[in-house]
């Protein structure tokens, strides 16, 4: 059995061709040594496509409030239009990628926070379909859009959904893939993290905003079973394995 490695991308990650491209090339060329799946987002395109269609985003406290209207959009942009380019971009690559979502197969399944929203988080995760994949050498491509067991659709948080992934795979690493080089102290990388340094870390303010449910969430993870967990960039080829021998970026550890 090869050790799994579960990459998040989303952002201006998931809108860089090249980068994903060089990526999908990387996750091949390190087949043989590991089992990739990527779990992706699309705030970014989602809330540019809604626009469009006269629908302004709405958010509290960071968090998307999807709307009726809006998940239509998220469905044709997430499941549609972003997951496709990444399969395309995979299979060019070799990857015999696979272009999947929450609900295929109930990968992963949540709950509305609200009756009026779309916003979900996850309860339940199925790991049978990503499993027999990846036994049959596939590499999933996932989008964070989902259902409720009553069907009603859902869009939840890819980190979120990535997270989940992680945990039910048993994955050796999670790779965020972000917009910043990794955690960062005064200008520099902080390359390793534990969870007391984590905490300490936050305590202190140098892990702040938007960090900080994603440290925590990650310590969770960690303590569920997930061996490692990594953010930091993805820019070029070669960066991914850097990643994972710890090289670059900012890798957490209880």
């Amino acid at each position: 059995m090869k050790d799994i490695v579960v990459v998040k991308t989303g952002g201006k990650a998931a809108s860089d061709a090249a980068a994903m491209a060089a990526l999908f090339r990387e996750m091949q060329g390190l087949s043989a040594q590991y089992s990739f799946i990527l779990v992706h987002g699309g705030g970014a395109e989602l809330s540019r496509i809604s626009k469009v269609f006269n629908l302004e985003p709405v958010f509290k406290d960071g968090v998307r409030l999807t709307t009726p209207p809006e998940m239509e959009i998220a469905d044709m942009v997430l499941a549609g239009k972003m997951n496709k380019e990444l399969v395309r971009l995979g299979n060019t690559a070799g990857c015999k990628a696979v272009g999947l979502s929450g609900c295929d197969g109930c990968i992963f399944t949540g709950k509305a926070l609200s009756d009026a929203s779309h916003t979900g988080k996850v309860t339940g995760v199925d790991a049978g379909l990503l499993a027999l994949l990846l036994d049959n050498g596939y590499l999933p491509v996932v989008s964070s859009v989902s259902m409720e067991a009553c069907g009603k659709a859902l869009n939840i948080n890819a980190d979120e959904a990535a997270l989940a992934v992680a945990q039910a795979m048993k994955a050796r690493k999670l790779f965020f893939i972000s917009d910043i080089p990794g955690v960062l102290k005064e200008g520099k990388v902080i390359s390793l993290l534990t969870k007391a340094q984590s905490q300490a870390e936050i305590e202190g303010g140098i892990i702040s905003g938007g960090m900080i449910p994603k440290v925590n969430s990650s310590i969770a993870a960690l303590e569920k079973g997930v061996k490692e967990i990594s953010i930091g960039e993805y820019k070029v080829l070669g960066d991914l394995e850097k990643t994972i021998e710890r090289k670059i970026g900012t890798s957490i550890v209880l």
